[in-house]
């Protein structure tokens, strides 16, 4: 199903405008019968049902009824808990580099046969360097649809790549988002932070956030800084609603940067900003 998830990243593209400067990596989107790697049999399909048993081809598509349970990227509390079919949504894969090694991220984008506020979405590690192994797997579903963001990877150090991925919704005037930055450590997955973004446009306004990452991988020891910036951004349209006071207009940035902390292995912001901004933003929902 990559033609329904591609339309709706395209659609959020408008609306939201997001932008990166991640490092560069290609992100692929196989076939559930493509084959992983060159040194098997086994397809993605085949990967899939680790997640989900009973996953096939109906004719009609890939749909299950049974699902492995496995942690939530953010802790006990995310977990979905309503699905209750599996079908693809997306399969979508990208090579990375972890403690200097090379490994393989597949992202499968579960589709809900009905539609549920937060979907399942499992992110899972392997090595391939012969056949593949499952080295750690964590759902990273905080809206209904997950994808990789731009690029997907932003080099943090030699060897290390951080993830960077997005959960979205929309309707007609509105659109969320959720970024998250994910590492890994010893070949296990570690959610850094999340960004909660959020867009409209009615009343006679148009305001919309974007984001970007930066990181230069030669600075700072064992990982870089991240820096992350929030454009958001207040225009006036044509629209307006009575008995309202016009919003402030312009322009205004919201930056935080992210360091390692070695003592406490894990990565800290410098400010509350961006959760000061999902508390501004979840208050005009």
């Amino acid at each position: 199903m990559r033609a329904i998830s591609t339309r709706i990243v395209a659609a959020l593209a408008v609306v939201i405008g997001l932008t990166g400067n991640a490092g560069a990596a290609d992100i692929e989107f196989p076939a559930p019968d493509n084959a992983v790697s060159v040194h098997g049999v086994t397809t993605y399909l085949d990967l899939a049902r680790y997640f989900v048993p009973d996953i096939k081809n109906t004719g009609n598509g890939y749909a299950g009824t049974k699902r492995i349970k496995i942690r939530h990227i953010a802790g006990a509390g995310y977990e979905n808990e309503d699905a209750t079919s599996f079908g693809f949504y997306d399969i979508a894969r990208i090579m990375m580099k972890a403690d200097g090694k090379d490994r393989l991220l597949v992202l499968f984008d579960f589709a809900q046969a009905t539609k549920t506020t937060q979907g399942v979405a499992v992110l899972a590690l392997y090595d391939i360097a012969h056949q593949p192994v499952l080295l750690d797997a964590a759902d990273i579903g905080f809206d209904q649809s997950t994808y990789f963001f731009d690029q997907g990877l932003m080099p943090v150090a030699e060897g290390s790549d951080v993830i960077l991925t997005m959960s979205s919704h929309f309707n007609s005037s509105q659109s969320y988002v959720t970024q998250s930055m994910i590492m890994v450590r010893n070949d296990k997955l570690e959610l850094i932070d999340t960004a909660m973004l959020f867009g409209e446009r009615n009343c006679g306004v148009d305001r919309q956030q974007t984001i970007s990452y930066a990181a230069n991988p030669s600075e700072g020891k064992p990982y870089a800084p991240i820096k992350v910036t929030v454009n958001d951004t207040t225009s006036a349209i044509e629209e307006v609603c009575a008995d309202l006071t016009p919003p402030q207009l312009g322009k205004k940035e919201i930056k935080v940067t992210y360091t390692w902390d070695a003592a406490a292995g894990k990565y800290a912001p410098d400010s509350d900003a961006l959760d000061r901004l999902a508390r501004d933003n979840e208050s005009r929902f």
